[in-house]
């Protein structure tokens, strides 16, 4: 069902963009570690614990589930104040590979010459769809071992479980794998293949806010479970800390639903020249 050739072509197309975002997220992410060793001079604390008692700063640390507790740990600061952001950006990276890989072929206008060859509408999909998976598992394997080797360098006498390390970054890419999905999805609701962006970037920021919204504000907290952020398990510290089945089954399920609705659809779909 997979086209080896059709694969291989959407690599060496997408190459250079899976390279560009390696080399941003990794560079945010030691930037951003960087900062880590100033948390743990009994100073700097004291001072940022004088810092957050602020009403504003409470805010703001509940929108994004932290404290101070949890920031002068090293994985606690990473899933906090790191990992969130770089989500954002995978999760802008998947919904517009996921919105593109499919529909560049009618946009371009080169649907019929690869529809004309000996392969079904099916084996294309899967193709493309198996580039996609391929480019996401890059992108987070390298920002897990980039997340990985500067914990190590920046944790000084910080400890931390590893395996909560682990799981948290497996959440990372179901989380970029949901969005990639609603991507694929939207690109097949679209005719001639219309570019989705700037949609993708605003859905991802969307949910994000909506998330944030419903953090700070009690009364609007069931607005955030519209938002695959949401249901990102940030309590990397909490002892019980593990995979659940029914994350698991929220990020597996509605990816699997929607790529199954984008086989159906473009199986019948009317492509445009």
């Amino acid at each position: 069902m997979i086209n080896r050739n059709i694969v291989a072509k959407e690599l060496r197309q997408y190459r250079s963009s899976v390279l560009i975002w390696c080399v941003s997220l990794s560079s945010l992410v030691f930037m951003s570690m960087a900062f880590f060793p100033m948390l743990m001079q009994g100073e700097t604390q004291q001072q940022l614990q004088v810092f957050l008692e602020s009403s504003f700063m409470k805010t703001m640390m509940a929108a994004m589930g932290t404290n101070l507790e949890i920031l002068v740990n090293v994985l606690g600061f990473y899933a906090t104040r790191i990992a969130m952001f770089t989500a954002v950006l995978g999760s802008i990276f998947a919904i517009n590979l996921g919105a593109k890989i499919l529909a560049r072929e009618e946009r371009e206008q080169t649907a019929e010459f690869l529809l004309s060859k000996p392969v079904s509408r099916v084996e294309v999909t899967a193709s493309k769809l198996a580039a996609f998976f391929i480019c996401l598992v890059i992108l987070n394997l390298v920002h897990t071992a980039v997340g990985f080797l500067n914990i190590e360098i920046f944790k000084g006498e910080s400890q931390y479980p590893v395996g909560a390390f682990l799981i948290f970054s497996f959440y990372l890419f179901l989380l970029t794998l949901l969005f990639g999905a609603i991507g694929f999805f939207l690109s097949i609701l679209v005719k001639r293949g219309r570019a989705l962006s700037n949609f993708g970037i605003g859905i991802v920021l969307g949910t994000y806010f909506l998330e944030i919204i419903s953090n700070v504000t009690p009364e609007a907290e069931f607005i955030g479970y519209i938002s695959p952020i949401k249901f990102l398990p940030r309590g990397v510290l909490d002892p019980g800390y593990g995979l659940e089945w029914p994350l698991l089954l929220y990020f597996l399920g509605i990816s699997a639903l929607l790529f199954g609705l984008s086989f159906l659809i473009y199986r019948k779909k009317d492509i445009l020249i």
